[in-house]
């Protein structure tokens, strides 16, 4: 039986981590696959495409937004809550 990755308990966190890594890593192929197949003909748009992506992934770790999932986290912590377990 494969563990549930998004519960809160520790146990098999190796497993767990490897399953979202994989899980993201097929993600992103998969787009990158689509994107390939979609914009063979126009290279500008697969240029363009991939700008986004960067930009994104930059955005994605500004230091506001990694300062406002700690707070949401550390309060949901505080009360109580389970993080992401309740939803799978």
């Amino acid at each position: 039986m494969l563990p549930k990755p998004f519960d809160d308990q520790p146990s098999q966190i190796k497993t767990k981590t490897a399953i979202i890594y994989a899980v993201l890593i097929t993600a992103n192929v998969a787009a990158w696959t689509w994107a390939l197949i979609a914009f063979v003909d126009r290279p500008i748009l697969l240029g363009t495409a991939f700008l986004a992506y960067m930009f994104s992934a930059r955005h994605a770790f500004d230091a506001d937004h990694i300062a406002t999932i700690d707070n949401v986290v550390r309060k949901l912590m505080q009360d109580g809550v389970p993080l992401l377990g309740r939803f799978f």
